[in-house]
């Protein structure tokens, strides 16, 4: 008979090393500081995962954010290069006027996993209606036009579209209806109607819409025409990110490509873009647009605090649109009301400065109907804040235990 003497200390050793897998006791201090006297409601903190040294990259899916109480916070992981190795972990808090928290950075032995949540942002390419593309959180949903629309339009169906503009579905619930919407709209249940989770009414054809962008070239705009590929890079709860390629513009002898990377996070009415141009020469002056429609609207600004809006009369409610920069970016406004009858001019424009070839905004609006803005004067407050927020980022310090 043989005996095998080496099976026990052999299956003990792979016992100690499965349970030994995860990131073990390291921890880490998070202090975040609010260094302005307005106060944040989801605001979103990233934890670079490198300046974690403590943990390698295989053990990043074991990371939990906890408060001084010890509650678990939801976080997210977040791999911005796609390099297939995570480079962010995220997570939201609250802060009061110039509050100073602490939180802890804990390893485990299990994986987190995410929890399902009603409350979560998602974005994704919609090829059964026409190569949309749409994103949302709890607040806000967006959506602009694909290749599919715009060959339509080249093959003469009057369901195509040519048009880089930014379009607005004004949801008044706070759960996901990207997929709900166009599914039932497929059925023959129109969103161009609220059926009690708010409607599509917004009108961008050819306009920018909320926050379409333009290059300019001696005093005139330059529109790229629907975007050809996208991609997700993250896609929720708390944050989504996807790119957006478009076809090449020729400014003067210069063929120019457009990339868009935007970023919404959860809680917030702006999204965020990120505007890159492949270029032969070096260009210096792009602009964001709001579309102008013919309405009793107001064009309110602050320069100086980096945004412009424009509310305007929507349905049987207002509607806030809004453009918002780095003051040190946005150069200028072209913030004439008058109408033309090629609505690709019918805009309010925030010129902005170029530099490398690069340029970011917020854009997003706000709808009266949904509760949270009850006049103009409430969306232009909340545009003041949010400038100083977006311009004032919180501290965040990392230390080891």
């Amino acid at each position: 008979m043989r005996h095998y003497h080496f099976v026990l200390p052999a299956l003990l050793y792979f016992i100690t090393q499965m349970f030994s897998c995860g990131p073990g006791d390291s921890t880490y201090t998070i202090a975040v500081s609010n260094g302005i006297g307005v106060t944040r409601q989801a605001e979103t903190i990233e934890i670079p995962l490198e300046s974690v040294v403590d943990f390698s990259k295989e053990q990043y899916r074991y990371l939990a954010i906890e408060d001084d109480s010890g509650r678990k916070i939801a976080t997210q992981l977040i791999d911005t290069d796609q390099d297939s190795i995570n480079d962010l972990l995220i997570f939201q808090a609250d802060f009061e006027a110039r509050q100073t928290k602490e939180f802890r950075l804990t390893g485990g032995k299990t994986a987190i996993t995410e929890i399902e949540r009603q409350k979560r942002t998602f974005c994704r390419m919609v090829p059964e209606r026409m190569d949309d593309f749409a994103w949302e959180n709890d607040k806000v949903a967006f959506r602009t036009y694909g290749p599919r629309c715009q060959e339509l339009y080249e093959q003469g169906n009057p369901a195509g579209l040519i048009s880089s503009g930014m379009d607005c579905w004004t949801k008044s619930v706070d759960y996901p209806i990207i997929d709900k919407w166009y599914r039932e709209d497929k059925n023959g249940k129109s969103y161009h109607e609220d059926h009690g989770e708010g409607l599509d009414a917004y009108h961008v054809g050819t306009t920018r819409g909320c926050g379409g962008t333009a290059l300019v070239q001696e005093n005139s705009y330059v529109l790229s025409e629907n975007f050809i590929t996208s991609r997700v890079l993250a896609n929720g709860p708390i944050r989504s990110i996807f790119e957006l390629e478009y076809s090449p513009v020729q400014i003067g002898e210069n063929t120019v490509t457009e990339r868009k990377r935007i970023t919404l996070d959860l809680g917030s009415n702006l999204y965020y873009c990120e505007v890159s141009y492949i270029s032969g020469k070096p260009l210096d002056s792009a602009a964001v647009g709001i579309a102008l429609h013919q309405s009793n609207g107001k064009i309110a600004s602050n320069i100086e605090e980096g945004w412009v809006t424009y509310w305007e009369p929507f349905m049987d409610s207002y509607l806030g649109i809004a453009v918002l920069a780095g003051p040190e970016s946005l150069t200028s406004l072209s913030a004439k009301d008058t109408l033309h009858q090629d609505e690709s001019r019918n805009n309010i424009w925030a010129h902005m400065k170029v530099e490398e070839n690069n340029f970011s905004y917020w854009a997003g609006f706000g709808w009266q109907k949904r509760g949270e803005f009850g006049s103009s004067r409430d969306w232009e407050s909340h545009l003041g804040k949010e400038a100083s927020k977006k311009h004032n980022p919180v501290e965040v310090k990392i230390n080891k235990d």
